[in-house]
């Protein structure tokens, strides 16, 4: 099990999108835009309104919507087929906490992890959409 700061420092160092914005910001305070990035996600992380979870190398946040929504962060440390599993993990986690809709911000070859979690998971009851333009990913929960 990696510690929290190696998860972020793992996360950082893959999310390219953060690092490219990051680059000039980054140039004018004198750090890398990786450590800029890692900072960034501690500080999301470190919010106390946000619900925590982990699962094997993986770090999540769920912030609370109004009604039964929540809206979905993953800092990622881990294997894909690991990573597969700890979103079974949250998913089944926020069901069980009474979320009916989960949406996160999902470039697309997460929102295929997360496709192949729900497989994985064999829940005729839980059904996703990507919105490909805005880069979200939602999960419902239908009865």
């Amino acid at each position: 099990m990696l510690n929290p700061r190696d998860i972020f420092a793992v996360a950082a160092h893959e999310y390219k999108e953060g690092i490219e914005a990051a680059k000039e910001p980054a140039k004018l305070i004198g750090v890398s835009p990786e450590r800029m990035a890692m900072t960034i996600m501690i500080q999301e992380y470190s919010d106390p309104r946000l619900i925590r979870i982990r699962s094997g190398n993986t770090l999540f946040t769920i912030a609370a919507l109004p009604g039964p929504e929540a809206f979905v962060r993953s800092y990622n440390g881990d294997t894909a087929d690991n990573y597969i599993n700890n979103i079974v993990d949250l998913i089944d986690t926020a069901v069980k906490m009474g979320f009916v809709k989960i949406t996160a911000h999902s470039p697309s070859v997460v929102t295929r992890l997360v496709k192949a979690a729900l497989k994985r998971m064999g829940r005729k009851d839980l059904k996703s959409w990507f919105d490909s333009e805005r880069q979200m990913l939602t999960i419902d929960v239908v009865e």
